[in-house]
């Protein structure tokens, strides 16, 4: 483990899996509790439950600078499906001012953390347990396929491991640099600002600093990967080659590591003539084409390999 990712591996943050359905819902609650007066009322953790353990939970991870609405109606469909749905809201993200300087203060160690609480909170709720993140999420989708042996599919998509357009080593220079340097916000589109047309729980910027952690625990993934098969029963993933907000080609080399441990994972990529953004879950993005990857995410998520 290198001095940028020391302090991230699964040692750090101990599983404690609860064992019925009672404590699961209790520590829900106690995640919950974290949602204050500082939060979106829509914004908070979100737990759907069909009032009792079930053969399957699944816990959905947005992406940064994002919330858990971005997951609303794929969990109304795992409901419909019998799934208990747990979608944690990641520490400084939905708060109530878009504009917050709350979310520099994420840490790679946060994004570990909620993994496994979440993770423990699932062994509650189903027999069995299904992870899946977007972008931020994606990353600690990854960090929870690398080290948890408890979860039985883990679907990554367009985990964000990395700057796009540029080669590997300048995330590498980007993740060690900023930290040292003064935190720096810049607009998703700088154009028109925080006045851009999204989701409302979104945020219009996003922290240098921040970013940088995410690579981070992306990082601790990409070294492990290459050291030690993943833990996870099956492994899945989805990118898209029109995506320009993420480098897909360290997740590939994540995923060829997996697989050169004897590690089967199923891979689908949405190709570029399809247009498929960055962000192909939130409905209310402006570019979404959810009637197109939807169908792709489901299939993924529910049909055996």
């Amino acid at each position: 483990m290198t001095t940028q990712t020391a302090g991230l591996g699964p040692e750090f943050f101990p599983a404690r899996p609860t064992r019925t359905y009672e404590e699961a819902v209790a520590r829900v609650h106690a995640l919950q509790a974290k949602d204050n007066s500082a939060v979106r009322r829509d914004s908070g953790t979100r737990f759907h439950t069909q009032g009792k353990k079930v053969a399957r939970a699944i816990v959905f991870y947005h992406g940064y600078t994002n919330a858990p609405p971005q997951w609303d109606l794929l969990s109304q469909e795992f409901v419909k499906r019998g799934y208990n749905v747990l979608v944690p809201r990641i520490p400084y993200h939905g708060i109530n001012d878009p504009l917050t300087a709350e979310q520099a203060k994420l840490k790679a160690g946060d994004l570990a953390a909620t993994v496994q609480e979440s993770i423990d909170i699932a062994r509650g709720l189903g027999e069995h347990v299904t992870v899946c993140g977007i972008s931020c999420g994606g990353v600690m989708t990854a960090w929870a396929a690398q080290y948890r042996s408890d979860v039985d599919l883990a679907l990554g998509i367009a985990p964000s491991a990395g700057l796009p357009l540029v080669p590997v080593w300048v995330s590498s220079v980007f993740r060690n640099v900023a930290p040292r340097i003064g935190n720096i916000y810049i607009w998703w589109d700088p154009r028109v600002k925080e006045k851009i047309v999204g989701p409302p729980y979104a945020y219009p910027r996003f922290s240098t600093r921040s970013l940088s952690e995410i690579f981070r625990l992306g990082r601790l993934v990409y070294n492990a990967s290459a050291a030690m098969p993943a833990r996870a029963r099956r492994i899945k993933a989805i990118t898209s080659d029109f995506d320009t907000a993420v480098k897909n080609s360290i997740t590939n080399d994540i995923l060829d590591r997996w697989e050169s441990h004897g590690i089967a994972i199923d891979r689908y990529t949405f190709p570029a003539d399809q247009r498929v953004w960055h962000d192909m879950i939130d409905p209310n993005q402006t570019f979404q084409q959810i009637d197109l990857t939807y169908p792709v995410i489901l299939r993924m998520l529910t049909e055996e390999i």
